[in-house]
């Protein structure tokens, strides 16, 4: 997969200039993404209306984990609120020390997240791109300038396919110059079946950005796909 001319400016460093806490990240070009829950979170979401705090395994290309996420919010915001809600989530290792943080501040309008790695220290940020009926967001790097763009589906209007979150240059946001993609699929072989999102990138990208495409997984995920009660 080759960057599009508006993604030149991200491509990674050589291993030696790549921060020791995302070198897991280096040389590789997919991650896929499971949603953990049990029976008795879902029964109580289901009969009481009660939001778990959500939890994530994310595994690489030979359903290795690679990751563990877990969520720290509110659980009057998770009520009430929702996908609107301020959050924290902590992402960790195998050895399950924190090496990225996703901070979502609570939103009215316009969502932002703010990914950091290690946790206090700004790698990347993803905001969301107001528009009628598309999912559009911006991704931005450590000094928020901006990096490239993230186009999803009209949602509501795919059945039995994958959705498709395109991975596009800042000045060609067309589907056939996409670069990468975030999806939902509809189907996945083993070893990674049943993964609730698979991560596409170039494997040459900054881990940063890397790790800032994960962070806009876990946005769009609470923005679009969490349980309505």
């Amino acid at each position: 997969m080759e960057l599009s001319e508006g993604t030149a400016m991200i491509n990674s460093p050589d291993l030696y200039r790549c921060p020791s806490h995302l070198e897991t990240l280096t040389g590789m070009d997919q991650l896929f993404v499971f949603k953990e829950e049990n029976m008795e979170e879902c029964l109580a979401e289901v009969c009481c209306g009660i939001k778990p705090f959500k939890k994530y395994n994310v595994k690489d290309n030979t359903g290795n984990k690679v990751f563990g996420i877990i969520e720290d919010s509110e659980c009057c915001e998770r009520q009430c609120f929702a996908g609107a809600r301020s959050f924290i989530m902590n992402v960790t290792d195998h050895s399950n020390q924190e090496i990225i943080r996703l901070v979502h501040p609570f939103v009215c309008c316009s969502h932002e997240l703010e990914v950091q790695s290690p946790p206090g220290t700004a790698i990347g940020y993803v905001q969301q791109n107001l528009h009628v009926c598309l999912p559009k967001f911006t991704v931005a790097n450590e000094r928020g300038e901006p990096a490239f763009n993230i186009e999803g589906p009209c949602m509501g209007c795919t059945c039995c396919t994958d959705e498709n979150f395109e991975l596009v240059s800042l000045n060609g946001a067309a589907i056939d110059r996409s670069f990468g993609k975030i999806f939902k699929p509809f189907s996945y072989s083993e070893p990674n079946a049943g993964a609730d999102f698979v991560l596409r990138f170039p494997r040459h990208l900054d881990v940063k950005m890397k790790a800032t495409v994960l962070g806009a997984c876990m946005l769009i995920d609470c923005m679009y796909y969490e349980r309505s009660q």
